[in-house]
């Protein structure tokens, strides 16, 4: 009795408890739906009050509206709202989030798509972007819009596509305007001048009044040697526009062009002379007469007419540098020179003004008058290789080395494989006796350039001086066999044969071609004298050595030889005046100490 009650008792429980729990789980779906149907309709309000808050431009706000929205209800709608207000912002990270969370929710949309492409592109995902316009266009070939995204997209760095995706727009679409402006902008970069000649002409048909049109127009029936129709479409124009410097200028070079120099001349002279033409609209026209006058020096008096009448109104340097480089085409050097100083005064901010006056000294051998503007060049452009390199050379040139060492070695700081740099830079070196420096600076030199013979004639001489003679010897010989002729190398290399009494017979050969070229050659004449000398032909190397003397009397060196040749043709008293004459010039020569102690050879 007590067993089964207490099992009755039991089972009544359980059915309670069970028939509570599915009352509770009933209850528990009623309350989810009621809460999800709350929660969308106030993400609906949150939604509505970001819409307001994005039409009235504050994206911010209607971000925060947005995610408020989005986490009562995450759905593909305001996941787009809030990528397109994060790009908006430029918070490409957050609107890529977005961006792409409302794309995978919903792959199929366009908008979503489209936004996407938009993302990709703005945070340079170049490849990502193109993806995903060509997935729209694959999609639905009617997206017109997409070709367009697509084609910019392409214009970046693979220009050819991009034409044949706006190609291919024109096909469905018939003449676009925006689509005609991208392709004569394509066809101009890839050169393309007869396809932009066709393009230029469909633009004009749409917009037939446009005169920015009929220049692009002008100038490319100009470049493709088309000028009657150049002519003729640059008439039909100035009917509307008859002061358009533009204009005036196509007609003048059309007419240049086709021949009719004098007409053209007269044009661009008209424009020159015309108050109503600004300045710089005469200056452009007075440029592109010079630089046609490059192809047919028959023009440059016309534009040097030009320069000279724009001179007389106005101190502007460009119009110096252009009657500077008339001067230059006239081989009138002086007057460049001046053009080009005076140009410097008025724009010494412009480094290649400073370059150009510089080369023009230089060339002209005013190695003074180089260094002296190139130091007030270099004052402003303390780092600029070719000044540097002006003043270093002309320093040189004037024997200056000490001065011209630290410019030299600025260039090779600012260009370390620049050989000019390195030749000048090792040659001054040399000049200073500092041999082993130069030897680091020139044997880098000739590993850039191994055939360079100014290199290798400093090299053998240093290498010489050194008494490397394995060294110096081949160095000398692949000079020779570079270049044959060299009066230098030929020079050099046999007096070092006859220092050393070696190869007499090649070194005469040697030296007698080099004085073939320069007979009045001091070092050469020399150098005849020693190898003569090394020879015992006594008589013939006074003849040559006093010939030398004549050329250059202060030559330490050469008073030596010639004391040396008197002393073996027995004058020893004549011997020891040239020798004392030498200790004068050069009181370093201890070994000529000994020799005048000595009284002998």
């Amino acid at each position: 009795m007590k067993k089964t009650t207490l099992i009755y008792i039991i089972s009544f429980l359980l059915i309670g408890c069970s028939s509570t729990q599915v009352v509770e789980k009933s209850s528990k779906v009623k309350s989810t739906k009621v809460d999800q149907k709350r929660n969308k309709s106030k993400a609906v309000e949150y939604f509505i009050d970001g819409n307001v808050s994005e039409m009235k431009g504050e994206y911010a706000e209607a971000i925060i509206e947005y995610q408020e929205a989005l986490r009562l209800d995450p759905n593909a709608g305001i996941h787009y709202a809030l990528g397109k207000n994060y790009f908006r912002l430029n918070k490409l990270r957050s609107a890529l989030q977005h961006s792409k969370s409302a794309y995978n929710l919903e792959p199929e949309n366009v908008e979503y798509n489209f936004l996407l492409g938009r993302v990709y592109s703005a945070a340079n995902l170049i490849d990502s972007s193109i993806n995903v316009y060509s997935r729209i266009i694959k999609s639905d070939s009617t997206q017109f819009r997409a070709y367009l995204e697509l084609g910019k997209l392409y214009e970046l760095d693979k220009p050819i596509e991009a034409k044949k995706v706006y190609d291919r727009l024109l096909e469905l679409t018939g003449p676009q305007w925006n689509v005609l402006v991208r392709i004569a902008d394509l066809n101009e970069r890839l050169g393309n001048v007869e396809e932009t000649i066709l393009t230029m002409k469909e633009l004009i048909e749409l917009n037939p009044t446009s005169i920015e049109l009929k220049k692009i127009l002008i100038e490319a029936y100009l470049k493709t040697a088309k000028y009657d129709e150049a002519l003729a479409l640059t008439n039909q124009s100035l009917e509307l526009f008859p002061f358009d410097a533009n204009l005036l200028e196509y007609k003048a070079n059309s007419l240049v062009q086709l021949g009719r120099w004098e007409e053209g001349a007269k044009e661009y002279s008209g424009l020159a002379n015309n108050p109503s033409i600004a300045f710089d609209s005469k200056l452009q026209i007075g440029l592109a007469l010079f630089r046609q006058s490059l192809s047919d020096s028959s023009l440059l008096p016309y534009a040097k007419d030009i320069f000279t009448k724009l001179d007389k109104d106005s101190l502007d340097y460009q119009v110096k540098i252009y009657l500077g480089e008339i001067a230059v085409k006239e081989e009138d050097d002086s007057t460049a020179i001046e053009n080009f100083k005076i140009a410097t005064e008025l724009a010494g901010w412009n480094p290649d003004v400073w370059m150009r006056l510089g080369g023009l000294l230089f060339d002209n051998q005013r190695y003074t008058e180089t260094a002296e503007e190139m130091d007030k060049a270099l004052k402003n452009f303390p780092d600029d290789f070719v000044l540097n390199i002006y003043m270093g050379l002309s320093l040189s040139q004037e024997n200056d080395h000490e001065k011209a060492e630290p410019f030299l070695k600025k260039t090779v700081e600012l260009q370390p494989e620049d050989l000019t740099a390195l030749s000048a830079y090792g040659f001054t070196l040399y000049s200073l006796n500092k041999n082993d420096e130069a030897l680091q600076v020139l044997e880098k030199a000739n590993t850039i350039d191994d055939t360079n013979i100014n290199i290798l004639g400093i090299l053998g001489l240093i290498y010489d001086s050194k008494e490397i003679y394995t060294k110096s010897d081949s160095i000398y010989n692949r000079a020779v066999d570079i270049d044959p002729e060299n009066s230098t190398i030929l020079n050099n290399y046999a007096y070092s044969l006859s220092e050393r009494g070696l190869e007499l017979d090649r070194a005469l050969e040697m030296i007698t071609k080099a004085l073939e070229q320069d007979p009045e050659n001091s070092s050469f004449l020399d150098t005849m004298g020693w190898v003569q000398f090394q020879l015992g032909n006594f008589e013939k190397a006074k003849e040559y050595v006093e010939k030398s003397l004549e050329v250059d009397p202060e030559s330490a060196t050469v008073l030596e030889h010639l004391g040396d040749i008197y002393f073996k043709l027995g004058e020893e008293e004549k011997a020891k005046e040239f020798w004392a004459e030498s200790l004068k010039k050069d009181d370093s020569n201890n070994e000529l100490k000994l020799k005048l102690d000595k009284g002998t050879l």
